[in-house]
C-alpha cells in the first residue's frame, strides 16, 4: 500500500476455512476462523491451485489463498476396467477433513484436490479391476467404501476412513452418485437380470403369504 492509507490489510477467515500466512524471513502461521487478522507489512498469504470438472483434471485450475479444512466435498468420476473386461465409470463424493495438530502441515500439498483424486482412482482402479461385473455392479456401494475407508468395523462405529499423513487430509466419508456401464448389451442384460430376480422374490413371497 502507498502512503496513501494507513493502517495495514485486514484478513476475515470465515468458518471452516484456513489462511497460511508468509512473512518474507519465512515466518509461517495458519489462521483458522472464525477469526479475523492483520497482516504484517512483509506479509502474503500463500496460494494454492486446484483441480476441477468431473472427472478432476489440470485443464482448469482455480486459484485461491482459502483452504476448506472441515466438511470439504471433493467429486470425481473414476474410469476402471473389471476382470471380464468390461468398461465402468463410478461417480464418487468425497468427504475430506484436515485434521492434526500441526495445520501448517494441511498446505504441505499444492493441489491436495489432484493428490487426492490421482491416489484414490488407483486403489478404485485396482479393487475394481479384481471384480467381475455383475458382482461390481450388485454391489458397487460396498465395494467402493470398503476400498476408501476400510472394512466395516463390527462394533458398529464408522469406518476408520482413509488418512493421507503428507498432509494431514481425511477422507471420513464417500457418496456414490452412479455407476455406468460402457457397453449398453451388457448393461441392460443386467438390469434385466435384476429385475427378474425382484420378480421371483415378489412371487415367492406372495405364495408364502398364501399358504
Amino acid at each position: 500500500l502507498d502512503t496513501k492509507y494507513d493502517g495495514s490489510v485486514r484478513i476475515e477467515v470465515w468458518p471452516g476455512y484456513a489462511v497460511l500466512v508468509v512473512s518474507k524471513t519465512g515466518k509461517r502461521r495458519v489462521v483458522i476462523g472464525p477469526e479475523t487478522t492483520h497482516l504484517e507489512y512483509d506479509e502474503t498469504l500463500l496460494p494454492m491451485t486446484l483441480s476441477t470438472g468431473r472427472p478432476k483434471t489440470d485443464d482448469k485450475l482455480i486459484r485461491t489463498v482459502y483452504l476448506k479444512v472441515r466438511n470439504n466435498t471433493v467429486s470425481d468420476v473414476v474410469s476402471a476396467e473389471t476382470k471380464d473386461l468390461c468398461e465402468v465409470k463410478v461417480e464418487v463424493s468425497y468427504r475430506v477433513n484436515f485434521t492434526g495438530n500441526e495445520p501448517e502441515k494441511w498446505f504441505e500439498v499444492d493441489n491436495y484436490v489432484k493428490f487426492l483424486t490421482d491416489h484414490l482412482r488407483s486403489l478404485l482402479r485396482h479393487a475394481i479391476k479384481q471384480q467381475g461385473i455383475e458382482n461390481f455392479y450388485q454391489n458397487a456401494t460396498s465395494i467402493v467404501r470398503d476400498t476408501v475407508l476400510g472394512p466395516a468395523r463390527a462394533d458398529g462405529e464408522a469406518r476408520n476412513g482413509r488418512l493421507f499423513q503428507e498432509n494431514g487430509m481425511h477422507v471420513y466419508d464417500v457418496e456414490i452418485l452412479d455407476v455406468k456401464i460402457s457397453n449398453i448389451q451388457i448393461a441392460s442384460l443386467l438390469i434385466k437380470a435384476q429385475q427378474e430376480a425382484v420378480e421371483i422374490d415378489l412371487k415367492i413371497a406372495a405364495l408364502e403369504r398364501s399358504n
